[in-house]
């Protein structure tokens, strides 16, 4: 049997689900992401979109109990709405350990009290039925079986981490949200040599490419990235897999492929592999 780390995106889509026909093929759900390791009994799941529901549903019951680990970028509606639909939540023989960087103060469990408060969801976060620790991630490194999590600062509109998981050597790097300056400002050229180390060398970086070049234009500040942009900042920095997510709900199928097929026909040197992530999607990282 193969020793690996596979990672399936269950949303790739941003800012709000978009269940149109024209819109099937690269995937309608909001940002969620599952990382599986080969021997290892446990959910590890980056954000909570819409997505995760589908995942919880393919999850769910199987004769045994269910654990893992949820880490949130943020808590942004598109990265949380899949929450309170996820039904290993609501087993009680169930555990789950759910991460999100400190919110100016307020912490994860308090976040999430927010939003399955009764005015906008009938299911509180104490009726879930699972054994559930909120936990609020600060700054550093967390050690878990076989594998590492870290993140640093995205520019976001609001605290939100970029995630890196080291899995037996293996880097997989989750970034849904994060707008990378296009000035030449010292904050700006100190932002990118962080980002850059960060992501060098690393086997996936799944990044926002919400936008074009003269669509960021208009959209300056707010919190997402122009693949253009993206593809310059790591294109010199050994990355194997870059992977384009959080596609605007305004873009089709038809300009995804178009996009797609431009970005690996001018760049596709750079990488081993340059694409648009795909709802359904299984990338495998053989040890």
């Amino acid at each position: 049997m193969k020793q690996s780390v596979d990672i399936k995106f269950w949303g790739v889509r941003g800012s709000t689900p978009c269940a149109n026909p024209e819109n099937m093929e690269y995937g309608g759900n909001t940002s969620c992401v599952e990382i599986k390791i080969s021997d290892l009994e446990e959910l590890i799941v980056a954000d909570c979109g819409t997505g995760f529901r589908n995942l919880g549903n393919q999850a769910n019951g199987h004769g045994k109990n269910v654990k893992g680990q949820v880490f949130v970028t943020h808590p942004h509606w598109d990265h949380l709405q899949g929450f309170p639909f996820f039904k290993p939540f609501y087993e009680k023989n169930n555990h789950f350990n759910v991460y999100m960087p400190p919110q100016n103060g307020v912490g994860c469990k308090e976040i999430l009290q927010g939003h399955l408060s009764n005015t906008f969801f009938p299911v509180s976060i104490d009726m879930l039925e699972a054994d559930l620790d909120c936990i609020t991630f600060e700054i550093g490194k967390m050690n878990f079986e076989h594998y590492t999590v870290e993140y640093m600062w995205a520019k976001h509109t609001v605290p939100t981490a970029l995630y890196k998981f080291t899995v037996k050597g293996k880097i997989i790097v989750f970034a849904p949200d994060n707008e990378l300056p296009i000035t030449n400002e010292q904050d700006s050229r100190n932002f990118i040599g962080l980002f850059r180390k960060f992501v060098k060398g690393a086997d996936v970086v799944i990044h926002d490419a919400q936008f074009n070049k003269e669509q960021h234009k208009s959209r300056l500040g707010w919190g997402h990235s122009d693949w253009e942009t993206l593809v310059d900042v790591t294109k010199d920095l050994g990355i194997k897999n870059l992977i384009l997510t959080h596609h605007d709900p305004d873009n089709d199928d038809t300009k995804l492929f178009d996009l797609e097929k431009n970005i690996q026909a001018d760049f596709s040197d750079y990488y081993q592999s340059i694409s648009l992530a795909k709802e359904g999607q299984v990338i495998s990282l053989p040890f």
